[in-house]
């Protein structure tokens, strides 16, 4: 009797420790590399202020597909939407590539 008890105990307690593991093996599941909880600030900026004009798929589509985010920001201002300085901060340093506007522009020429 308390040798049955002990095994479902110890089978619980093993299905309990394995849990995790498989919930991150499992085929197919989505598992979104932007969400990690390391980059809030980042997730913040796009939740308030991207998906005001997209739905976060589409912001989601462009960082997959590594979208030049210079071209995107330009094109998106184009169109009427205003950027602060700290959303292209934030974004140029998690999407992946600094900005390119930050690189030091070359002396002037005489």
């Amino acid at each position: 009797m308390y040798e049955n008890n002990y095994l479902q105990s110890l089978l619980l307690l093993a299905g309990l420790l394995l849990l995790p593991v498989t919930a991150i093996a499992v085929p197919g599941a989505v598992h979104d590399v932007h969400r990690l909880p390391a980059n809030d600030e980042f997730q913040d900026t796009i939740e308030n202020r991207c998906t005001i004009c997209h739905t976060r798929g589409r912001v989601d589509k462009a960082l997959g597909q590594e979208e030049d985010l210079d071209v995107l920001l330009q094109r998106m201002i184009e169109r009427g939407a205003i950027i602060s300085e700290r959303d292209r901060n934030v974004l140029g340093t998690f999407w992946g590539s600094p900005l390119k506007a930050e690189e030091p522009s070359s002396p002037p020429t005489e």
